[in-house]
């Protein structure tokens, strides 16, 4: 009985100092908001697609969604529809602009394969094998597959071979305990080594209570890693909601998907993951993309705060919530 009460003080704590991050990160970025204009395209910036776009080491790059009060997807904006704030300073110049970006996704899909899962296993390695199948488009985009139990398991690369990463996902074998951080770090470390010259939509789907029980790295190690890595992380939360309407793992999941720009989507049964998979696959879909440089660009190595702002009343963006600039010494390497 005695357990029972710490565990459920535990998961109250935890989920007040998740609301206290969001709203820690919110304080960034309204403590100094002054009246900044539309961020303008430069005549030379493109909007098409179809183009390869490189990367620049003084060029922040930003994917983003748009959706309106009843959380349908906007994608018909422009440049000037938007604010942007990098340190609470309007950018020096806006370098290139998308709607319905088609820059390659490079997608880490990670699998819970303890022994929480195991009644439902099945019907999480068939929606994410569809999942895969119906996201990347071949030659294009890549993903790679990841589970974690105890341990963490490179079940495949990242690769644009469909039938493969399908077949390495009905590989998985269930049971075990769960390293959820130290799976979440593998794969933000794998795309944030990425050497491809062009720039690439990062994001990692987390299949998932969110209860970790094995991981040598603690929480704020994967928040790090995850923001280090700039990628958008969405969470397939298999928590029963009836019992427990916030549980200590959504807590965690929360605490790990809000600074991306990502967030949680139920997905306890069969009919709720598969939901889950088209709704991530609607946002994918609609990411508008930019690239910008910074008023004052320095490479610190510090974090920066970052807010996307629609001019339109009613609209809301999901964007990630700042990033780390790349330190001097790993620019002239």
């Amino acid at each position: 009985m005695r357990s029972t009460v710490l565990f459920r003080v535990s998961a109250i704590v935890l989920a007040v100092c998740a609301q206290a991050l969001i709203a820690s990160f919110a304080a960034w970025t309204q403590a100094y908001n002054p009246a900044v204009p539309a961020l303008a395209a430069n005549p030379g910036v493109s909007a098409s697609s179809g183009i390869v776009i490189s990367k620049r080491v003084d060029e922040v790059n930003l994917a983003f969604t748009v959706t309106d009060k009843k959380g349908r997807f906007i994608s018909d904006l422009d440049a000037n529809d938007f604010q942007v704030l990098d340190n609470h300073t309007p950018p020096q110049e806006l370098r290139f602009f998308q709607q319905q970006s088609d820059l390659p996704l490079r997608v880490a899909l990670l699998i819970d394969a303890s022994d929480s899962v195991k009644h439902r296993f099945q019907f999480e390695q068939n929606a994410a094998s569809q999942f895969l199948r119906e996201i990347l488009r071949s030659g294009k985009d890549k993903a790679s597959v990841i589970s974690f139990d105890g341990r963490v398991h490179q079940v495949h690369d990242f690769s644009d071979d469909i039938h493969t990463l399908a077949r390495a996902v009905k590989s998985i074998r269930a049971g075990g305990n769960t390293a959820l951080y130290d799976a979440v770090i593998l794969a933000c470390n794998k795309l944030r080594r990425d050497e491809e010259p062009q720039i690439t939509r990062r994001a990692i789907i987390l299949i998932t209570d969110g209860m970790d029980t094995a991981s040598r790295a603690f929480l704020h190690d994967a928040q790090e890693a995850a923001a280090r890595a700039e990628v958008l992380m969405f969470a397939l939360s298999t928590n029963d909601l009836i019992i427990d309407p916030y549980p200590k793992g959504e807590a965690v999941l929360d605490l790990l998907t809000g600074p991306t720009g990502g967030y949680i989507l139920p997905a306890r049964d069969e009919g709720q993951l598969t939901k889950a998979f088209g709704q991530i696959e609607k946002a994918l879909r609609n990411q508008y993309a930019l690239g910008y440089e910074p008023a004052n660009f320095n490479p610190d190595g510090k974090y920066h705060p970052v807010e996307v702002i629609p001019m339109k009343r009613g609209l809301k963006v999901q964007c990630r919530k700042g990033y780390f600039a790349r330190a001097l010494q790993v620019l002239r390497h």
